[in-house]
């Protein structure tokens, strides 16, 4: 199993880093807080009316202006780096999530991989292991684009015993000349203690101007 060290130093830095914006936040409202009591003490006497009454010259206006966006871009900065260490903190999270439902001894991963184009359009994929629905998937236009492109995609991730298993596939798509297209494919696998990977893989065949199912392990 992952060590949680790296888990726990990127939940202290989220802690740090929220602090430090609580700490910005407190410190803004503290300064208007202030200067809005500043203003109801002062005695509206001849003195602040004249005060009044002066105009703020162009370069103190930029000044002010300057600070102003300092203060923002400040805690801007503050609030992104807040946002990337929960990021952080949420996908060490999901990893520790994994290990604990999902041990290394009796983890089984099902990935999809896609080499097809002209004889075959993936719409979705049923998965079966000894004969039971696992899960069933339906695939979008960017999906199919980004298999297409080389990418996997992790179908199911389960918990499987020691010993001999069937896992069988049954995909449904678009065929040559765009005909409704249906197939299955089955392997018997060995689950032996340690992590079990499987690929669904679908694969154009030019010899024989159809598309190819197949199943196999790593």
């Amino acid at each position: 199993m992952r060590t949680i060290k790296p888990f726990r130093a990127r939940s202290l830095v989220a802690v740090s880093a929220f602090r430090r914006l609580l700490v910005g936040l407190s410190l803004l409202i503290g300064l208007g807080c202030a200067v809005a009591n500043a203003a109801e003490e002062v005695p509206q006497g001849p003195a602040v009316r004249a005060i009044e009454q002066i105009i703020e010259t162009p370069l103190s206006i930029r000044e002010s202006r300057r600070q102003a966006q300092q203060a923002v871009n400040d805690l801007s900065r503050d609030i992104q780096n807040l946002k990337t260490s929960v990021i952080a903190l949420n996908k060490d999270l999901r990893v520790l999530e994994e290990d604990l439902l999902f041990p290394a001894n009796t983890q089984f991963s099902v990935f999809v991989s896609l080499d097809v184009g002209e004889f075959f359009q993936l719409e979705g994929v049923e998965l079966k292991v000894d004969s039971e629905t696992v899960t069933s998937y339906l695939y979008s236009a960017s999906e199919r684009q980004a298999l297409a492109k080389g990418g996997m995609h992790r179908l199911h991730l389960g918990n499987l015993s020691e010993g001999a298993h069937t896992v069988s596939a049954f995909f449904v798509g678009l065929g040559p000349n765009g005909r409704e297209y249906k197939r299955g494919t089955t392997l018997t696998i060995a689950k032996e203690a340690g992590p079990k990977y499987i690929e669904l893989s679908i694969a154009d065949s030019e010899a024989r101007q159809q598309p190819e199912f197949s199943v196999r392990e790593w």
